[in-house]
């Protein structure tokens, strides 16, 4: 099925294999100073607060850490997927399976979202 019917259809476009072309031309001699290219992947990894893309990309590509960036981050990941656990255990306890599968779908789409590999 073709990407554009899946979005149609509302699901999400992840993940996005942009981000992984950024960073593996971050890694090569002739891009790695491209300041362009690295704030393009900045901004999208802001955007989204994917703090264990950051971390993986910053360890990859040796680049000093923004502690405090890492830390917002984080933090927001944090209280999102205690929201996704709090609605899976709801469902879990008071909707059916398709309720919790949902819920699931929706948590492994985030975490997809952020870059994290459970």
């Amino acid at each position: 099925m073709p990407i554009e019917n899946l979005e149609e259809e509302g699901l999400a476009k992840n993940p996005n294999l942009e981000l992984a072309q950024w960073k593996f031309l971050l890694g090569t001699d002739r891009y790695k100073n491209d300041s362009d290219l690295k704030n393009k992947i900045l901004s999208a990894i802001k955007l989204d607060n994917m703090a264990p893309f950051y971390e993986e990309l910053c360890k990859e590509l040796n680049w000093n850490c923004d502690e405090s960036l890492l830390k917002q981050m984080k933090d927001v990941n944090s209280s999102e997927l205690k929201k996704l656990d709090d609605s899976i255990k709801d469902a879990e306890d008071n909707l059916g399976e398709t309720e919790v599968r949902e819920f699931m779908l929706k948590k492994a789409e985030y975490l997809c979202k952020i870059g994290d590999k459970l």
